[in-house]
């Protein structure tokens, strides 16, 4: 028999026993399996300090999926449903929601947990032109116009700690509500607490990371992604003591993070790790330069990126990207042109 015929018929056997897998009740592997099936109990570090890359894509992709206009669902109620259903074959067994629209503040969460871990996840920001989703509308019509960006005092944080009061506001009015829930769910066996977030959600996320902090509840890990400056001077020293090992996370000159502009007095609080255009990432970089870009802010393209860092072993035990990812509609010339032409002469009239 030639080497032809053998290989022939070892692939003959293979295609037969995967058909059978799939079709006959005796056999114990399931056509139902489901990629990154408890990756959130196999592979997330939830013990981990720092950068972690497997855990940056997972809560990449909670983050992702808690926008309830990229679920295809009709309410809030349908939201919370489709998201159980997306997280229970990974590994998560309880879940909470908020879901809170006061004043200026906007916010949602989701409280997930299983025996080692929690995850409090703040969804980011939803806006519109002509029905379509438009991140640089966003960015410069609401956080930049519309929304409270101005300072708050926060003196129990530090003389002198000044902050974006519409983002803490929005973490305020969720607080006591999201205790509760964090409190229920941290119960019984010892857990890690993570906090994450996008965009807006990304602004929320430290906020309330501090103020659990202050109550006594130990928080594990801070991821943020495409988020936006947060506070002053005084308020990054006195953040950084908190969670001096925060991951921020920004893709090719995001047009988010660079609001508000510098030149208001607004500061990060943690280096960025950059995923630069062609994909390379640097952990602990420096602010990108150049002008903001619209497109890189959506969730999708995060959450692809990260996954594209991801080592093969890895890519094969989580769920991949959904394929509604990449936002074209985010991608805004005119708009993108006028915020950053905004951004120039802030930074020109303050160094005049």
């Amino acid at each position: 028999m030639n080497k032809a015929v053998r290989l022939s018929k070892v692939y003959f056997v293979l295609l037969f026993l995967t058909l059978a897998t799939a079709v006959l009740p005796g056999f114990t592997v399931s056509a139902q399996t489901v990629l990154g099936e408890n990756c959130f109990s196999r592979v997330f570090e939830e013990k981990a300090v720092g950068h972690s890359l497997v855990n940056a894509y997972l809560l990449m992709y909670t983050a992702h999926n808690t926008y309830e206009n990229r679920m295809g669902v009709a309410n809030f109620l349908e939201f919370k449903k489709r998201f159980k259903e997306i997280f229970v074959p990974l590994g998560i067994d309880k879940f909470d929601f908020i879901d809170i629209r006061e004043k200026t503040a906007d916010t949602q969460a989701v409280i997930m947990s299983n025996d080692k871990l929690v995850i409090v996840a703040f969804r980011g920001s939803e806006g519109s032109v002509n029905k379509k989703f438009s991140l640089t509308k966003f960015a410069y019509d609401w956080i930049l116009t519309d929304f409270n960006f101005f300072k708050k005092r926060i003196l129990w944080w530090g003389w002198g700690v000044k902050v974006h009061r519409g983002l803490y506001n929005a973490s305020e009015v969720a607080y006591d509500e999201l205790k509760k829930y964090v409190d229920s769910h941290m119960a019984g066996t010892p857990k890690r607490l993570w906090v994450t977030g996008h965009s807006l959600g990304a602004g929320i996320a430290p906020f309330t990371a501090c103020r659990l902090a202050d109550d006594g509840i130990n928080v594990q890990g801070l991821y943020t992604f495409a988020g936006p400056r947060l506070g002053n001077e005084d308020f990054v020293k006195a953040f950084k003591k908190r969670f001096p090992d925060m991951q921020r996370w920004v893709l090719d000159n995001d047009i988010v993070t660079k609001l508000p502009f510098k030149a208001m007095k607004f500061q990060h609080c943690a280096p960025p790790n950059n995923i630069y255009a062609d994909g390379k990432l640097v952990i602990a970089d420096g602010e990108m330069k150049g002008p903001g870009k619209a497109r890189s802010h959506a969730p999708g393209m995060y959450l692809q990126k990260i996954y594209d860092l991801l080592p093969l072993d890895l890519k094969v035990v989580v769920p991949a990207p959904p394929g509604f990812g990449n936002d074209a509609s985010a991608a805004d010339t005119e708009l993108e042109r006028k915020f950053n032409g905004e951004a120039v002469a802030a930074e020109e009239d303050i160094s005049n």
